[in-house]
C-alpha cells in the first residue's frame, strides 16, 4: 500500500491543477483583504476570518478541490483504460485504492493548510480589526478542520469514482444537496450526523469558542449551541470515512472493467 501511495502521489503531482489552485489562492487572498477593508467596522478580524474560513474555504473550496482530484486520479484512469495496466502489477486493487486515498489525503491536507492560512494573513494586514492582536490560533484550528474535510471527501471521491459513471455529477449533488442543505437546515440531528459538514462544524465551534452571534452565524439552524450538542465529532467523522472506504474497496474489488481501447 505504501508503494501504491507513492505512485498515486506522483500521478496527482503530474495533473494540471497547479495553475487553478494558484489562481484560487490568489483570488482568496484578494477577497479576504477586500473584506477586511470594506466590511463594516462592527465586524472584528476574528469574526471576518471565521466566516470566510468556514463558509468559503472549509465548506466550498476544500471539498471541491478534493473531489475533483479524486475523480481525476481514479475515475480518469478507469475511463481511459490506463488502470488496466496497473491491475497487472502484483498489487491488489484494495491496497491500490487505499494508497490512492493516502496520497490524495496527504496532498489535499497540505492544500487545506495553505487555504486556512491565506485569508488569516490577508486579514492580518488590517490591524485595526485585531485590537488584541491577530489570533493565529484560529488559522491552526481551521487547518485541523480542513484536514478532516479533505480526508473525508477524499474517501467520498474514491467511492463515487468507482461506483458511478459520472462521479462529478454525484459529487455536486453530495456537496450542494447533502452537505450544504442538510447540514444547515433544521433537520434531525441524526440526519446531520451523516454529513461531513456537521461533525467538522461541531469540532470548530468547540475549539474556537465563539460568542453567541458568531456561533449563530456559523450554525444558523441552531438557536443555541451547547456542549451537549457538540458531541464527539471526530468519532462521527471517523465512522463516515471507514464506511466510505469500505464501500469503495468492496465495489472496486468486485467490479469488472472493460479492457478494450476507447474508440
Amino acid at each position: 500500500m505504501g508503494i501504491a501511495a507513492v505512485q498515486s502521489a506522483s500521478l496527482v503531482a503530474k495533473m494540471r491543477w497547479r495553475l487553478p489552485i494558484f489562481a484560487t489562492l490568489s483570488l482568496l487572498c484578494v477577497a479576504a483583504w477586500l473584506v477586511g477593508v470594506l466590511a463594516p467596522d462592527r465586524f472584528s478580524g476574528r469574526t471576518l476570518y471565521c466566516l470566510l474560513a468556514w463558509w468559503l474555504v472549509t465548506t466550498v473550496i476544500v471539498p471541491w478541490v478534493t473531489l475533483f482530484l479524486a475523480v481525476q486520479l481514479v475515475h480518469g484512469g478507469l475511463e481511459d483504460r490506463t488502470s488496466q495496466y496497473l491491475f497487472l502489477r502484483p498489487v491488489g486493487r484494495v491496497p491500490m485504492l487505499l494508497g490512492n486515498w493516502l496520497a490524495l489525503s496527504s496532498i489535499t491536507v497540505a492544500l487545506g493548510t495553505v487555504f486556512a492560512w491565506v485569508p488569516c494573513v490577508a486579514l492580518a494586514w488590517n490591524v485595526d480589526r485585531w485590537p488584541e492582536g491577530v489570533e493565529w490560533s484560529l488559522a491552526a484550528n481551521f487547518t485541523l478542520a480542513n484536514a478532516l474535510v479533505a480526508a473525508a471527501h477524499a474517501a467520498v471521491g474514491l467511492l463515487f469514482s468507482v461506483a458511478f459513471r459520472r462521479p462529478l455529477v454525484w459529487a455536486a449533488f453530495f456537496v450542494v444537496g447533502l452537505q450544504m442543505l442538510t447540514a444547515n437546515l433544521p433537520v434531525s440531528a441524526g440526519l446531520r450526523r451523516l454529513t461531513i459538514t456537521d461533525p467538522v462544524r461541531r469540532l470548530v465551534l468547540d475549539r474556537i469558542e465563539p460568542d453567541a452571534r458568531l456561533a449563530q452565524a456559523l450554525w444558523p439552524a441552531e438557536q443555541s449551541v451547547s456542549d451537549a450538542r457538540l458531541g464527539v465529532p471526530v468519532w462521527d467523522l471517523g465512522w463516515f470515512v471507514v464506511v466510505a472506504l469500505f464501500a469503495a474497496a468492496w465495489i472496486h474489488a468486485r467490479a469488472e472493467y472493460d479492457g478494450r481501447a476507447r474508440d
